[in-house]
């Protein structure tokens, strides 16, 4: 019993997974979209409020999913610097829990969208800068790449955990 309980939970969170990776990915368009308004000699604030946006949101979604394996799996980290501490978190393979999710190189690839999102909550829209705009949004493809091969491989791991308990509870 408890191991089809335990794959169930797994079931949910590969689901849950699968659609953050969808949602993450349907905003490759949108930054993109984004790239080429700021590239534009005159633009108005909201298209740069628009591609910051778009820009905390792929971080977002990234790091909902996460959250979202933390919290089933390896606990959540607490404090101040929760956001930074999960990210560095998910590089680590937890012994008897789950292997590490994100490679050191992936981290180090999303890494620049988790400090963009916190700045872009504390600065005013005019104090934004469209420069490291640009980059973040130029090497937004290559990071939800990275990111989504990698969270695809634990997805895969998750799949094979679930089919050993299925295996055991017939």
């Amino acid at each position: 019993m408890a191991g089809e309980r335990q794959a169930d939970q797994l079931r949910l969170l590969v689901a849950e997974l699968d659609d953050e990776l969808a949602r993450v990915a349907r905003l490759m368009g949108e930054l993109d979209h984004a790239r080429h308004a700021l590239e534009r000699p005159e633009i108005d604030t909201l298209v740069v409020y628009g591609a910051a946006a778009l820009l905390e949101s792929f971080y977002t979604g990234m790091e909902k999913a996460l959250r979202r394996i933390a919290t089933s799996l390896g606990g959540m980290p607490q404090g101040e610097g929760w956001h930074r501490d999960l990210l560095a978190s998910m590089t680590l393979a937890l012994d008897g829990i789950r292997p590490a999710v994100l490679t050191a190189a992936t981290a180090a690839a999303i890494d620049p969208y988790l400090a963009f999102r916190h700045r872009f909550r504390d600065l005013y829209v005019f104090d934004l800068e469209r420069a490291p705009m640009l980059t973040l949004l130029s090497r937004a493809t290559a990071a939800q790449q990275a990111f989504d091969a990698d969270v695809r491989a634990f997805v895969a791991e998750l799949r094979r955990w679930v089919a050993a308990l299925d295996a055991q509870s017939e």
